[in-house]
């Protein structure tokens, strides 16, 4: 009689295999499935906002709150003379506009920004983007030599987003302080730390940044930001307004013109 042939031991193998992972994805889609039914209403089965909802929700929340918006050169050329100083019911009273970038950057469109935000009704303020693989040193005389802040301006900002792919957390801590100390020194005044939700809470949080008044960017318009004590929440990053060409970010800033005011540099 013909003999059978033996089935290869691989065989029994890739079966195993393919039966596991139609197990595993049958359970990864029952849980994602459960998920979505719990947090559906914060993640995707949440309704649509629209920036006018948006904007009508977050004011609603913080009745108090104040507008603001920030601009730099992705807006392209702004229309100072013929821009809007409005959304719906709520008048925008302060522009931040980036500075620089690093430790050599300068944002292309600042001193056009900068003199073209002097001429309107508003407070305004400058922005240095860290970049947290340069010097600090450096990025702190870069914004001090191109920004030229005065009092009536807005205090400095230094805007942290980015982990470093050099150093470790710790060193980031140590170039942030550095930074914020010199810029410090300079002015007179406490800078402000914009940030997002998770970088505050992963680098900065009961690190020795807790005392400097907080930017937090969460976009989400259901729930308030996570970052404890924030002072200004940018919770959209696709506004427009009449005068400016591109997408714009919008901001709350929460406690008043009493508060704007105590952000000003005397």
């Amino acid at each position: 009689m013909p003999r059978k042939k033996k089935v290869s031991p691989w065989i029994w193998v890739i079966i195993l295999i393919t039966f596991t992972a139609i197990g595993t994805g049958y359970l990864v889609f029952k849980f994602r499935k459960q998920i979505d039914r719990v947090l559906g209403d914060y993640t995707r089965n949440a309704p649509p906002f629209t920036e006018s909802q948006k904007l009508e929700h977050v004011f609603d929340r913080f009745s108090d709150g104040i507008l603001g918006i920030d601009v730099s050169q992705y807006q392209g050329k702004i229309n100072f003379a013929g821009i809007q100083l409005q959304l719906q019911n709520r008048r925008i009273e302060f522009i931040m506009v980036r500075a620089t970038m690093g430790d050599n950057g300068v944002d292309s469109r600042f001193q056009r920004n900068w003199e073209g935000v002097r001429t309107l009704p508003v407070k305004r303020g400058a922005y240095h983007y860290y970049r947290p693989n340069e010097n600090s040193t450096r990025q702190a005389q870069n914004f001090i030599k191109t920004a030229k802040l005065k009092s009536g301006d807005l205090i400095p900002i230094l805007d942290i987003e980015k982990h470093s792919t050099i150093q470790s957390r710790d060193k980031l801590r140590e170039g942030l302080k550095n930074w914020l100390k010199i810029v410090e020194e300079h002015y007179g005044v406490k800078p402000m730390i914009y940030t997002g939700d998770r970088f505050f809470w992963e680098v900065l949080h009961n690190n020795g940044f807790d005392q400097y008044p907080i930017w937090v960017a969460n976009y989400n318009p259901i729930m308030e930001p996570e970052t404890e004590n924030w002072t200004i929440w940018q919770f959209s990053e696709k506004g427009s307004l009449p005068g400016i060409g591109e997408k714009i970010d919008l901001n709350i800033l929460d406690g008043g013109i009493e508060k704007l005011n105590q952000l000003v540099i005397p």
